[in-house]
């Protein structure tokens, strides 16, 4: 089995917390290793925040590797939804 790592993403998905997030993706890409997103707890996301997921998600498929989601709220589908970014977010099936 590949090796994840796991961030959660706390209660905002937004440019507000884009540099705190920005560092912890940073990290997680030099373990080499998928990734796995907490995201239950969001309660407010934003174009910035799911922009640097979308990212994030190429960043890691030129590696081999991929996103997971761990429990997804109901803003972060809403507002995915809303910007046309369920499919590229992987969130379909969420």
């Amino acid at each position: 089995m590949a090796e994840k790592t796991t961030i959660d993403c706390g209660t905002r998905l937004s440019i507000d917390q884009a540099e705190s997030l920005y560092q912890s993706f940073e990290t997680a890409l030099l373990t080499g290793a998928d990734l796995s997103l907490k995201a239950g707890d969001v309660q407010f996301s934003d174009t910035a925040g799911l922009q640097m997921i979308i990212s994030l998600k190429k960043t890691l498929a030129q590696t081999g590797h991929d996103i997971t989601w761990e429990n997804v709220s109901d803003n972060l589908k809403e507002t995915a939804g809303y910007l046309g970014l369920t499919e590229p977010l992987n969130l379909s099936a969420q």
